[in-house]
Parts: C-alpha cells; structure tokens; sequence
C-alpha cells in the first residue's frame, strides 16, 4: 500500500519546530557520517523549465529513504495557472525499498528551506537577537521568518521587510504579525534593512549582489537561500572577506553550486577550507560564534536530506494520525 499525502495534508501534519528539530538532525548525521547526499540532477532542454531529482539516505534513529522531484516552470502561473514551483517526495521503505508514500512536496521544501535558516540562527547568530531582516515577501520569506522566530525560541519582536510589490509587502506583514505577533515594519529600501538589525536573511530570485557587504554591522548573521547557481549570488565578496564565519546546509553543495562563495574563491578573497557544514558546528566538532562582534554567514543551496528528513516525519506521523489515503498498486 502506498499512502497518498496532498498538500493540506502535510499541513496538518508538520510544524516550524518539528520541520527545525529533524533538518538539524540531518545535518548532524551528515556530519556524522550516517547519511549519503548525491549532488542533484538537474536538466531542462529541451523542456521549458528546470527538473531536479533529489534522492537521500540517512541511517542513525532516522532511517529515511526518499527521493524529491521538483520543477521550476517560469511560465506556469500565466500559462497554466500553476504555481512556478512544483515538488513531490516518494518515501521507501528502507528495509525492503517499496515506495510506501507519496506527497506533495511544496510545503515541504518551503518548511525545511526556512528551518535552514532558523538551525543556523539557533548555532551561530548572537544570543539576544530580536530583530530581523529580510529580503524579499514571498512564500519563502515567510517561511523563514517562522524559522527565524522558532530558531530564536520565540524571542523574536521585530522584522523589517523591503519587496518591490509593496501589495505583496503588506499581505506579509499582515500574515506575519496575526502568526507571530511581532511587530513588521515595511521599508523602502534594500539597505534600510541592515541598520539596527541582528539578522538578515535573503531570501530572492536575484543572481547579483543585493547590497554593499561595507553597510553590514558588527555582529550581524546573515542567511542565504536564494542564488543556487556558480555564477549567481547574493552576497558580494566584500561580506564574504568581512565575515569571520563561513558557514553552509553542506559545503561540498555549495561548492558546487553557490556563487556567492564560488565567485569570492576564483577571486582569491577565500578558500575552500574557510568554509564548513552546519553540522560541524551541531556536533561540537568547530566552533561558532565566539562573540558578538562577529559577523556570521550561512549559506544554503537546499539538499535531499532535508526532505528526505522532513518527508519521513510527514510520512510516519499520517500513518499514526490516520491522515491520507492508501493506494494498492
């Protein structure tokens, strides 16, 4: 039998913190050696938009196996009336390999790329943070502010948010503020959002720097989840020379596909051994932050075992809950 999860589905089924506690553990068993991450396929001709197929293993108390295939289709929403991001997870049983489940993956993959965010804010920003800044009012940014608040064990008060499409800005701070609580202030510029803030997050579409890595304060962390290509970024180099932490969800991914520490390596500015895995930091084996002044940088591409993680949960917890429906094939 194979159980079939649909979007609102999962949403009854999974949390920030339950999407935060297991993407923390998956990078703990990747640094741990009990998980295999295979750098994801992607193609596109002669479709009309980018297919990626994300399989992962991970062993340890989780023993997930699953296999996400998402696509990027530009023109979906004006053509077809379809969301640009379209994801599904097929878990198997790791015992006999059978695909046991099948669910929508889109709230997924925005659940676990926000709880990215919200474990390198747990391990590396300052402890009394409790403002936020973010680029970008989307789906994601929103998922990220939750991880943010989460990631920070509800400390959180303020976010500051610049977007172009001030209808989109408003929708989010009304969203954000009935959610959390916290107090959203909608700025007019890109820049207002690094002054008198402890967090930044970028969360974009952009493949250029999104401001001047000089206007950045002592002491702030910043996250970034969008720019997943070797010649896209968005943080400059000057960012990357200042931070005394360089931080990623797993190096070997970001060197391979993240520009925003590509392009500052074939500059010179840093090496490869400047930066580490997240799970480094998890497991006690580096340091994080040693003070406030330090200015942190975490860098994520998006990997298999975050939903292989968060799709076993999702999975197990619908079979205890009844939710979803069987199919005998």
């Amino acid at each position: 039998m194979v159980r079939l999860l649909t979007k609102e589905d999962v949403a009854k089924l999974l949390t920030m913190p339950d999407a935060l506690n297991y993407v923390e553990e998956a990078y703990k068993q990747l640094t741990l050696g009990n998980a295999i991450v295979p750098q994801r396929i992607a193609f596109t001709d002669p479709a009309l938009g980018l297919t990626l197929i994300m399989p992962g293993i991970i062993g340890g108390k989780m023993n997930a196996l699953a296999t996400k295939i998402v696509s990027v289709y530009k023109q979906n929403p004006e053509k077809y009336n379809m969301p640009t991001v379209l994801a599904k997870i097929m878990v198997q049983d790791i015992n006999t390999g059978d695909i046991v489940g099948i669910m929508d993956g889109s709230l997924i993959t925005a659940m676990r790329t926000g709880a990215a965010t919200g474990v390198s804010v747990k391990y590396i920003a300052r402890k009394n943070s409790t403002t936020l800044g973010i680029y970008s009012a989307g789906v994601q940014a929103r998922k990220q502010v939750s991880a943010v608040y989460w990631g920070l064990d509800k400390k959180l008060e303020k976010c500051k948010v610049y977007d172009l499409k001030k209808n989109v800005a408003k929708d989010f701070k009304k969203e954000i503020e009935s959610e959390l609580g916290i107090d959203v202030e909608i700025v007019e510029s890109g820049d207002d959002l690094l002054s008198n803030t402890d967090i930044v997050v970028a969360a974009t579409t952009s493949t250029t720097p999104l401001f001047s890595g000089n206007k950045v304060v002592e002491g702030t962390h910043i996250s970034s989840i969008g720019a997943h290509a070797p010649d896209a970024r968005e943080l400059d180099s000057i960012i990357i020379k200042r931070a005394s932490l360089l931080t990623a969800g797993l190096k070997e991914a970001c060197l391979a596909e993240a520009g925003d520490y590509i392009i500052p390596i074939n500059e010179g500015i840093i090496t490869e051994n400047d930066i580490f895995s997240i799970g480094e930091i998890i497991t006690g084996n580096k340091p994080g932050r040693t003070s406030d002044s330090e200015i942190t940088v975490f860098k994520s591409v998006g990997i298999s075992a975050q939903d292989v993680a968060v799709g076993k949960l999702v999975y197990d917890r619908a079979l205890k809950e009844g939710i979803g429906q069987n199919i005998a094939f």
